[in-house]
């Protein structure tokens, strides 16, 4: 490299500070550089603090000059240096640039890694090559099993999965389908709900109940209609008992709670003078069966009746007449005439019974949820007993 000349140079006999004018010492000069004063000598540089000053040794031996031209120039050491520097640099890294390859781009680096295709690099815990085996294996972690909307082309496969099997559960639904969920009552103060299913329109899809849900410590005020119905509640199932009755119908016999399609009907319970509910069991048959004395009141809905002209009995004390028509109840005529069940206000017999006589039935309500009976002359004293109604849910 060339020597360093710029500026001019004071020196001091016996002095080792050599100070310059329009010089850059520090940028252009190093330690252990020749110093060529305006003597003609050679000195050695030992420390240059700045760009406009430096020391050197021996302590100048020329006569004192404010203004002289002088040069520094760079020493073999330099070269030395550079030369261990770049050995030490080969030692560390010459394995890896031997294996990065020869060629100094992108493309050659990769050919040289076996980068060119997935085959160089191993497959990892979580980077899973999407392989024939890995796609199958691939869990579908985030599945969206809500929406129903058409699938489009920007949807990921995970989500065009989640709208087909939600459009799949829709339309199988379609009947409004209600699965197990048979009320019990295993004491006074508690219902259960047995696992099941059931389509609920607000949510659109159904609502799987995995096992059974028991409501208890229940104290209800005395003689009133309760109305169970099934819900979501943050993602799980789960059922209310309140005294908000069911709308009318969407589909079938099939209600939702008035006021709130999120929630499915599912069962009509009268509480008892005592805070509990009436005693029941369900049949097969989807009828509510009632266990408790059914010769008292509130199951007793007519006692010695004598009428000979078609005549109301009310049941809305024992029947939920809001969601069922269907009634299940005793005849017991202890009267001389026959006693007849009448449907509505016609003296025609539906049912009867003789002299007597006890007879058990199912039948309809009229469409203000009454009964209606007569007798076929005088001297009639008919007792009805209301033993269980219809689900209908």
């Amino acid at each position: 490299m060339p020597w360093y000349k710029a500026g001019t140079v004071s020196v001091v006999q016996n002095s080792n500070v050599v100070t310059g004018t329009n010089t850059a010492f520090f940028s252009n000069g190093r330690v252990g550089d020749a110093f060529r004063g305006p003597d003609g000598g050679w000195y050695e540089v030992i420390n240059i603090p700045s760009e406009t000053s430096l020391a050197i040794s021996p302590n100048y031996l020329g006569a004192t000059n404010s203004s002289g031209a002088y040069a520094l120039a760079p020493m073999q050491g330099y070269v030395k240096d550079s030369a261990d520097a770049l050995r030490a640099l080969v030692n560390q890294f010459g394995g890896v640039m031997a294996v990065l390859g020869e060629i100094p781009t992108q493309a050659g680096v990769r050919n040289s890694l076996n980068l060119t295709n997935t085959d160089g690099l191993p497959e990892g815990l979580t980077n899973k090559y999407m392989t024939a085996a890995g796609v199958r294996g691939t869990t579908l972690t985030g599945l969206d099993l809500t929406v129903r909307t058409p699938v489009v082309a920007t949807d990921s496969v995970l989500a065009a999965l989640g709208k087909l099997q939600a459009s799949k559960e829709d339309t199988s639904s379609l009947t409004a389908l209600i699965a197990g969920l048979i009320p019990s009552r295993p004491a006074p103060t508690s219902l259960t709900f047995s696992s099941g299913t059931a389509y609920i329109p607000g949510l659109g899809r159904r609502v799987t109940v995995s096992a059974d849900i028991t409501l208890s410590g229940l104290a209800l005020p005395a003689s009133v209609w309760y109305y169970a119905y099934l819900y979501e509640n943050s993602g799980a199932a789960a059922i209310e008992l309140v005294t908000t009755a069911p709308a009318a119908p969407y589909m079938g016999s099939a209600r939702t709670k008035a006021g709130d399609t999120t929630r499915r009907f599912i069962g009509a319970f009268r509480s008892s003078t005592n805070g509990g509910v009436l005693g029941f069991t369900a049949g097969n048959d989807g009828m509510i069966n009632y266990r408790d004395n059914l010769i008292a009141a509130p199951y007793r809905v007519l006692s010695n009746g004598a009428a000979t002209a078609p005549t109301i009995v009310v049941t809305s004390a024992i029947v939920p007449i809001n969601v069922t028509k269907s009634v299940r109840l005793s005849m017991n005529n202890n009267g001389t005439p026959v006693a007849n069940l009448a449907p509505g206000n016609f003296n025609v017999t539906m049912v009867g019974a003789e002299p007597g006589g006890k007879v058990s039935c199912d039948t309809t309500l009229d469409d203000s949820g009454n009964l209606w009976y007569f007798n076929s002359g005088t001297g009639g004293s008919l007792s009805i007993d209301i033993t269980g109604y219809g689900m209908d849910r």
